[in-house]
């Protein structure tokens, strides 16, 4: 027995490799370079093709992510939790197994079974496990394969041990925890509905009854599961009550007593969701259905108990962050005496690109941000603006002032340093707005020569679905 893993499947998919084999599967090109003629010309096919492999490449190797203040494209593999990642990582590797199984079959591969990136393969004795490694690790340089073979007649699948019982000559399989397993549950102690600590222990009960082959490995397993509810403070009668239940269904199951709908009872099911308060929660259920049975006797009411919010939510952990401080927001400002208003966006502090915008250093401002330096200009007391101990050894260009000169120059040239120059009007520094309201609204001096495009939305959003930056 050999188990075969891909090391890192998503983020190592060859992307283009993948998608060149969909279309071939799918919309498969003529021979003749049709491609070049017009459009209205064209073979079906190749013009499904070609949508379809824009479409494709949009939706996978066109991701962009922040990684160290820098933005990356990622132009192979795809990203975790993306809706087509686990689809492009299980074509890929069925490709693999169709194009390499026959190579396998002659090294000795007697069977293989894959979920996902894993393999649980039987190999004959004489074959050599470095050889098939070898085949599938050259199959692609993106893809690596590690290998495990195994260890006393044991070998470890997911969460599945399987044992080899050369005796019988069959295989036995049993429940397998990874050595960093801690066995922490949800406390009995913890104040949250009994269904959720009954679900701790069932969950595992049944994992148990469903993995384990032989009474032996199950007796093994459920004193496990008795050790770790007791480490979590759970009484042992409510677990032996659990595993008792479970297993007399189980029984039930295997015997084939199942229970039969009972024919002409059938009633309209009801969910009612009720706050968690402990004995006060269990009497208002016992209320509802003693009402239910005298008044609607055709419902089946099922409670959901929902739990309380956590101490944290009622208090503020953390100081809160002036405004002029908050990073990683959209702002506008106002002209106070016209109609004009500046719409803009920046990764620092406000009060950096306020200032690079021509904003006076006000008393208020100065108050609202009273551990940021009298003189702003200075590279020392700008570096240092809420950054910890860790952080103030390291510079970025982002934070770096080099002189004066160039800092007048930048403020010259912003667009509301030019409005209060032409019109001798004085700007609004104290308001901030919401995102897509550029193209609303069109602001005058948001006259920029480029600017970010809007994917989601190219023609932005319609005024009434935006707040008005009026009010």
């Amino acid at each position: 027995m050999v188990s075969f893993d891909v090391v890192s499947l998503f983020t190592n998919v060859p992307l283009t490799y993948t998608i060149d084999f969909v279309l071939d599967q799918m919309y498969p090109t003529c021979k003749k370079p049709c491609l070049k003629l017009p459009r209205a010309e064209q073979y079906r096919k190749c013009k499904q093709n070609v949508d379809f492999r824009a479409l494709l490449e949009e939706a996978t190797s066109k991701t962009h992510f922040i990684f160290n203040n820098k933005i990356y494209v990622q132009l192979n593999g795809v990203a975790m939790g993306a809706p087509l990642a686990s689809v492009m990582a299980d074509i890929f590797m069925t490709y693999l197994e169709t194009t390499l199984m026959d190579k396998l079959t002659q090294l000795g591969v007697c069977e293989w079974y894959r979920y996902v990136d894993d393999t649980f393969v039987f190999i004959n004795k004489d074959a050599n496990v470095d050889n098939i490694l070898s085949i599938l690790n050259d199959f692609h340089p993106s893809i690596k394969f590690t290998r495990k073979i195994e260890d006393n007649d044991k070998l470890e699948f997911l969460d599945v041990q399987v044992i080899r019982s050369s005796e019988q000559h069959w295989f036995e399989t049993t429940i397998y925890r990874k050595p960093t397993f801690t066995g922490l549950l949800t406390n009995w102690n913890s104040y949250v509905p009994i269904q959720y600590k009954k679900a701790s222990i069932v969950s595992m009960v049944n994992r148990a009854l469903n993995i384990c082959s032989t009474y032996t490995l199950l007796e093994t397993e459920l004193d496990e599961i008795r050790k770790i509810g007791l480490k979590n403070d759970y009484p042992l009668s409510f677990i032996d009550t659990i595993i008792a239940i479970k297993l007399s269904q189980h029984r039930n199951k295997i015997n084939g007593k199942l229970n039969e709908p009972k024919i002409g009872c059938d009633k309209k099911k009801m969910c009612v969701e009720l706050p968690f308060i402990r004995s006060s929660t269990l009497e208002l259920k016992k209320k509802i259905l003693y009402l239910s049975n005298k008044l609607r006797p055709d419902l089946d009411i099922q409670f959901f108990t929902k739990s309380p919010p956590s101490t944290q939510a009622f208090f503020q952990n953390k100081d809160p962050i002036v405004k002029h401080m908050k990073s990683d927001v959209v702002y506008y400002i106002k002209c106070n005496d016209c109609t004009h208003l500046y719409i803009g966006k920046t990764e620092r502090q406000c009060i950096r690109r306020l200032y690079e915008d021509g904003a006076p250093k006000t008393a208020c401002q100065q108050q609202q941000c009273n551990h940021v330096s009298d003189d702003l200009n200075n590279n020392n007391n700008i570096q240092g603006l809420r950054r910890s101990s860790r952080l103030k050894s390291k510079t970025t260009a982002a934070t770096t002032i080099t002189d004066d000169n160039n800092n007048d120059n930048q403020i010259a040239k912003s667009s509301i340093t030019q409005h209060e120059k032409e019109t001798g009007h004085h700007m609004d520094w104290s308001n901030f707005q919401e995102s897509l309201l550029i193209k609303a609204y069109e602001p005058e001096p948001n006259k920029t020569t480029h600017s970010v495009p809007l994917l989601l939305f190219p023609d932005g959003l319609p005024r009434v679905l935006l707040p008005n930056p009026d009010y």
